[in-house]
């Protein structure tokens, strides 16, 4: 595995305010944005190396950050209905 390179970390860690706000949007509560932003900041972290530098990082981790609200979505849904 490559390492992170510091530029990585400082715009990930720029991007937490955007990703939170738009977590809140999603979400409607506090406490589930900020699992939300978590498991979007786990998930950049470790597929760091599919991130194509030069284009734009803020889409990358917005992409992400709402692929998983519907994968969460969808499991409460199965869980619901099981």
């Amino acid at each position: 595995m490559a390492a992170v390179s510091q530029s990585f970390k400082t715009d990930l860690l720029a991007s937490i305010p955007s990703l939170r706000a738009f977590a809140v949007s999603l979400t409607q509560n506090a406490d589930k944005a900020d699992d939300l932003v978590q498991e979007t900041l786990v998930k950049a972290w470790d597929k760091h190396e599919s991130f194509e530098p030069g284009t734009n990082l803020k889409a990358w981790l917005f992409t992400i950050l709402r692929n998983e609200f519907y994968s969460q979505m969808r499991k409460r849904g199965r869980e619901v209905q099981d």
